[in-house]
């Protein structure tokens, strides 16, 4: 939300609180003044909406609730108690404090999802919760429920009021997915909502029930055209049927889509996709310019379109087309990257593996990118070419890449082979469990007509390879805490290819509704995954993300390790950068510079292939608390002793992988969670 009067003020709701600009968003400070204190387990007041007095621009509101419907269940686990359901939070000062007004007629277990002040009477305000509709007359002190006409199941997402008239207002209701009875879509009040009556001629018919992601046919943004108030837009959320933005000339008496994609089942498609053709064009947000209400934007969860024609046709607005399949990115990447792999042999070719993406590739140094998933869809069977964990180029055969593919939501995946620079892709590998491979790794000495490989594959432990992947076996005798066998990496020890890592995360579980912890930690092989033994002992990392092992130096081992708090032991083990010079035996966190040991997970390491004391380490997030603690990317010049942020242009600090060019050391990419690839030279390295 932005003041009216002055609109480089903005203010932005999060999970954490409450953010302000003064300078057009060029910079944030955290407003939580007599918020609750912030908590770094769980969201403590997590801020669904803002709204700004337009007669009053220093009076700003601030509803305590969730940002997307069909999360209800996930956000109530991991918000802090319920004393702050129901809350709207007031300032008069511009954001500077606040103060909560709660228990006044909303319910108490409510979740608020929007607000809307009536423009010619700043003293009646509108609350869209999930116990329905609540009004206001008094500036907030006091609330009542204007339910009449709204369906049984009070789930209010949007509300939006007629600027002109604002007696008549709108809003959507969400529908539970799975009912039997369909009752969402878009209600109207034209008497300051004492009744209700729905609008929805025009819109799909819903899906027979909701799938697993609680999708069905709802419609939770709005919009409504500041100059002609009977123009308003919706957008619905499901994959089918007919999601998209639709639009009202008529106050809501009909509705029609005006965005259809080029593999819609209608004639005339008005929408330029871009490269991420498989999301459709299901609506998460929507927006009017207030100064031009013929140009809007709407976001699904992955692309931004635009329209300056008020819908009659959009066009993609997060990359630029270099050429026929090649992207060039403008700065929105909401991507996450969970791979990068650059070419031995050829330094401008670089390979990405994506989560919900797959595979990219640049022949450019990174410039632009194009996705190589062909092979990677079965038809009848599962399709791999959605996320791409890790990624191995062949340095004998550069042409030969393996990949490790599959849905981490369904835990479902493979590994995938190429043997031609990642054009065409076979993903039959025998003896493989249909499971998650989150790392593989290659034994270089290995023929090149037979190669051996070892993958991770989550919840089954280790598999090897002898024959290049085309046929896997199980290699898990003494592997694992409890049989805990979530296997997040797996290395082959460059001095000694009998050598293996594997880094096994801790499994976390409920049982008769008391919490449990089982280890994970780093276990090592000496006969090739014949048997393992964990070696984390002292002290004990329960989660391991990364593992380094210094070329020419056996003894030196480095570990990514996040911060887990043991259910069990009821003991908080700190993540940070682990180091053994011994193989093993004993351990020492070496985290120093790398900020507070709280919340603190490192994902990522990487060792200079020659200056072998330069280290690169990276920190991601874990999701649910008030602040992020990925804290970015970390070097090291004197063998993890001291570490300094090097973060400057990263567009996020929560990062998921760190790879180092092995023909040019200078120039490092961070793979980001949320934010695409990043470059960067660190002439320091220089070979």
């Amino acid at each position: 939300a932005y003041n009216p009067q002055i609109p480089d003020v903005l203010y932005a709701a999060t999970r954490g609180g409450v953010f302000k600009s003064v300078n057009g968003g060029e910079s944030w400070e955290i407003k939580r003044d007599h918020f609750p204190a912030e908590n770094p387990y769980v969201f403590s007041a997590p801020v669904s909406d803002i709204a700004v007095d337009p007669e009053t621009p220093s009076t700003v509101y601030a509803a305590i609730g969730i940002t997307r419907a069909g999360y209800e269940t996930d956000s109530a686990h991991w918000q802090q108690d319920d004393v702050l359901k129901g809350t709207i939070f007031k300032s008069t000062d511009s954001g500077e404090t606040w103060s909560p007004v709660h228990n006044t007629g909303i319910d108490s277990s409510a979740l608020v999802y929007s607000l809307a002040i009536n423009p010619k009477d700043s003293a009646i305000l509108y609350a869209a919760t999930d116990h329905g509709m609540y009004r206001s007359v008094d500036s907030g002190v006091s609330w009542s429920a204007v339910n009449a006409g709204l369906p049984a199941y009070l789930h209010a997402m949007k509300v939006v009021i007629n600027p002109e008239t604002p007696t008549t207002l709108y809003v959507t209701m969400w529908a539970e997915p799975g009912s039997d009875s369909w009752q969402g879509g878009v209600y109207k009040s034209i008497d300051g909502g004492d009744t209700w009556v729905a609008k929805n001629n025009g819109f799909p018919d819903p899906p027979a029930e909701g799938n697993i992601y609680g999708f069905t046919s709802n419609f939770p943004v709005l919009v409504i055209n500041p100059e002609n108030p009977d123009i308003l837009y919706t957008g619905n959320t499901p994959w089918t049927p007919d999601p998209g933005v639709y639009k009202t000339t008529n106050g809501g008496e009909s509705w029609s889509r005006v965005s259809r994609p080029p593999d819609d089942d209608e004639a005339d498609p008005n929408v330029d996709m871009g490269w991420i053709t498989e999301h459709g064009v299901s609506v998460k947000c929507l927006a009017i310019a207030p100064g031009d209400p013929d140009l809007l934007l709407f976001g699904t969860s992955t692309n931004l379109f635009k329209t300056v024609s008020a819908g009659v046709a959009w066009t993609q607005a997060y990359s630029l087309q270099t050429a026929v399949g090649n992207w060039h990115g403008t700065g929105l990447e909401t991507t996450c990257v969970q791979d990068i792999a650059v070419d031995p042999i050829n330094s401008g070719t670089i390979y990405a593996g994506y989560w919900d993406m797959g595979l990219l590739k640049s022949t450019d140094s990174g410039y632009s990118f194009r996705r190589q998933i062909n092979g990677m869809f079965k038809e009848g069977a599962y399709d791999y070419s959605a996320n791409t964990f890790s990624i191995i180029v062949d340095p004998a055969d550069h042409d030969s890449l393996y990949i490790a593919a599959g849905w981490w939501e369904e835990d479902k995946g493979t590994v995938c082979i190429s043997r031609d620079q990642g054009e065409n892709w076979n993903c039959e590998p025998a003896g493989l469990p249909n499971a998650t491979v989150w790392s593989i790794t290659l034994d270089v000495n290995s023929p090149v007509n037979a190669r051996i490989l070892y993958a991770a594959s989550y919840k089954n432990g280790v598999y090897k390879s002898s024959d290049g992947g085309r046929n896997w076996v199980a290699i898990n005798t003494g592997l694992g805490v409890d049989g805990n066998l979530q296997v997040r990496k797996i290395l082959v020890d460059p001095n000694n290819s009998q050598t293996l890592y594997a880094g096994i995360e801790a499994r976390q579980f409920t049982e008769n509704n008391v919490d449990h912890t089982t280890h994970g930690g780093l276990f090592k092989s000496l006969d090739a995954g014949v048997n393992w033994s964990r070696i984390d002992n002292h002290p004990r990392q329960p989660s391991v993300w990364d593992i380094g092992v210094v070329p020419g130096s056996p003894g030196i081992i480095y570990t990514a390790a996040s911060s887990e708090y043991d259910h069990s032991e009821q003991t908080t083990f700190y993540g940070g950068v682990y180091k053994s010079i011994d193989g093993g035996s004993q351990w020492e966190r070496v985290s120093k510079g790398l900020g507070p040991k709280d919340n603190l997970d490192v994902v990522s390491i990487a060792i200079h292939p020659l200056h072998h004391n330069i280290l690169y380490a990276a920190t991601n997030d874990a999701p649910y608390h008030d602040r992020s603690s990925g804290r970015g990317i970390f070097k090291s010049s004197d063998g993890g002793k001291n570490w300094t942020a090097v973060n400057n242009g990263l567009g996020v600090f929560g990062i998921n992988v760190i790879t180092i060019d092995p023909s040019n050391p200078s120039v490092v990419y961070a793979g980001s969670s949320g934010n695409g690839v990043f470059k960067g030279i660190d002439h320091e390295a220089a070979p």
